[in-house]
């Protein structure tokens, strides 16, 4: 029955249009209405404003994980230190011989 569920969600979804629930934001709406034919700068508006919804959530993370990441960080410190040393002794071994 499971694998009957996926083949019809699968089915309804890539033959389902969905373009008429994607009627877009009312921001983007207006800067597309409001520019003329001849104008060609309808984009620039809009790249702002999805440069800025793309931005937003990555920094939220970075504030929300800034403790893990600093942790992560410091642990490569460490293990990159004990592999150079490693890698300093090997050298100096196979100096010797």
């Amino acid at each position: 029955m499971k694998i009957l569920n996926k083949i019809a969600l699968f089915t309804l979804c890539t033959t389902f249009h969905l373009s008429s629930f994607a009627q877009g934001c009312s921001t983007c709406r207006a800067q597309i209405i409001n520019s003329t034919n001849d104008d060609f700068t309808v984009g620039n508006g809009l790249n702002i404003g999805i440069l800025f919804l793309m931005a937003i959530p990555y920094i939220i993370l970075f504030f929300l994980f800034r403790k893990n990441y600093s942790i992560f960080i410091n642990l490569l410190k460490r293990i990159l230190k004990i592999l150079i040393a490693n890698i300093t002794v090997i050298f100096i071994f196979v100096k010797v011989l």
